[in-house]
């Protein structure tokens, strides 16, 4: 069985499958849906989702100014200089100081715009990769529960068998007893019987397995009471057997299968980082401003001055020729001025200062840094570009395969249904001959199983054609069709 095919099923097969009983069967559609919500692989794929969101939003915000504030509390011992008035002191000095700053980016030589689309970009790639895991997991619940349906007609096919063998061996155990046919020939029937109950308790093992499988898939913890579905449709052989034109189906699915997509936008993505990687040798032009003020435990209050216990003094006479004349100067100081200390929040208000400004930055030289930045965008361009060529070219290939499997399940079906239909006859004249003396039993079993191994077979190419048929739908988008 191609499980390539399987993969591709789940747009297609969800309008198919509807639930034959009401109860606790699952339907494809949900099990699909509940899978995409709670798959590990596609949760992990909605966290890069996420944080390519939260890359964007912050591209985005590169454009908004900046906005920091800082205070520092500052103990200085000795002879140091007093920040409200720039003199020294030889005493200790207790002072704080604030500060308030910020800048916008003017210019950058197209770095955030650029930022911005590589962003956006990468979101939709992620997006994209999501959409193409959340389809990866939805066809491997398809593959699934389309591998119960199948193991389960083989079951009902191993029943029937072991059914029809146990009549066999009734209507043996009556010709032997009506002394028809020697006892011997029971043993042959019996022999069958024990092969068909084993055929029906492996394929109840395989059933088991594969209800164990899809729980697991669907991140369940195993349930016995676990069931599906059972579709209540199948195709008829005209749509099984419908004829489709490779460059219609190769053009259809360009357009719909998100690999090729995401492989897209990562080329555009790459292509963008060329630019930002030019936008380092332009240069950055930012405008900043800044506001602050600080606090001294020795700040003084020039303004209100205390004169009421100022006195003037003479100083000695020096003397000086004044016009030619001797004569005697003499200075006269002021003392008893007092300047009282100056509170906290009126320091703050009178040490007030604001200031702006703008920088622009020309890059010089750095190593060649930026240059072989360019150089590395490129390369990654053009992996990109290969990546898409791949993506194309795998598409292409799966689609032409997928044509050529399909014809060759056509071709298996047929040689099934023929082989069928004379492991049929085959088997239906050794029953008359057995139960006519004409055959016995060993004729009769090997027919039987031949039968058996025939309807296995047909079983299985009328799955594997009606996957391959729907492999085509799925690269059509056109969905399920039964015209």
């Amino acid at each position: 069985m191609n499980y390539r095919n399987f993969y591709l099923l789940v747009p297609l097969l969800l309008p198919l499958f509807t639930s034959a009983q009401a109860g606790r069967e699952w339907t494809l559609s949900e099990a699909v849906t509940y899978a995409r919500d709670n798959n590990l692989q596609v949760r992990r794929a909605n966290n890069s989702t996420d944080l390519a969101q939260l890359s964007l939003q912050q591209s985005r915000n590169n454009r908004l100014p900046n906005l920091s504030g800082s205070t520092g509390v500052n103990l200085q011992l000795g002879r140091t200089i007093d920040p409200t008035t720039n003199t020294f002191e030889a005493q200790n000095i207790l002072s704080q100081g604030y500060q308030l700053q910020g800048g916008v980016t003017i210019y950058n030589g197209g770095l955030i715009k650029n930022q911005m689309r590589q962003a956006e970009l990468d979101l939709e790639a992620a997006r994209t990769d999501a959409l193409v895991t959340g389809n990866d997991v939805g066809l491997q619940v398809a593959n699934s529960y389309l591998t119960i349906l199948l193991t389960r007609e083989q079951l009902a096919n191993a029943r029937a068998q072991l059914a029809l063998t146990e009549e066999q061996l009734t209507n043996t155990d009556a010709q032997i007893n009506a002394g028809s046919i020697p006892a011997g020939q029971r043993y042959d029937i019996v022999a069958q019987q024990a092969s068909n109950q084993r055929a029906v308790v492996d394929l109840e093992n395989q059933v088991r397995l594969a209800l164990l499988d899809l729980q697991l898939l669907l991140e369940l913890d195993p349930d016995p009471n676990f069931d599906v579905a059972t579709p209540v449709r199948d195709f008829e052989e005209t749509v099984l057997f419908s004829e489709y034109n490779l460059d219609e189906v190769l053009n259809a699915a360009q357009q719909t299968q998100p690999t090729i997509r995401a492989a897209e936008l990562r080329r555009s993505s790459a292509e963008v980082e060329k630019d930002i990687a030019r936008s380092g040798l332009l240069p950055t032009v930012q405008l900043y401003a800044s506001i602050s003020t600080n606090y001294s435990n020795l700040g003084k209050d020039f303004n209100n001055p205390d004169v009421s216990n100022v006195e003037l003094v003479q100083g000695p006479p020096v003397p000086v020729i004044i016009d030619g004349q001797q004569s005697t100067l003499s200075q006269f100081s002021q003392t008893g001025l007092i300047f009282p200390n100056l509170g906290y929040f009126p320091q703050l208000d009178q040490n007030l200062g604001q200031s702006f400004g703008f920088n622009i930055s020309v890059p010089i030289y750095q190593q060649n840094r930026n240059r072989l930045n360019i150089q590395r965008a490129e390369v990654q361009r053009q992996g990109a570009e290969i990546e898409m060529e791949q993506a194309k070219n795998q598409l292409r290939s799966d689609v032409e395969r997928a044509l050529g499997d399909l014809r060759a399940a056509r071709e298996t079906y047929r040689a099934a249904q023929i082989s069928q239909e004379a492991a049929q006859n085959a088997y239906d004249i050794a029953q008359r001959s057995y139960n006519a003396g004409a055959a016995n039993s060993l004729d009769l079993t090997t027919a039987a199983n031949r039968l058996e191994q025939a309807r296995v077979e047909f079983t299985r190419t009328k799955y594997q054609l009606i996957f391959n048929r729907e492999v085509i739908q799925f690269y059509l988008g056109q969905g399920l069709s039964l015209d």
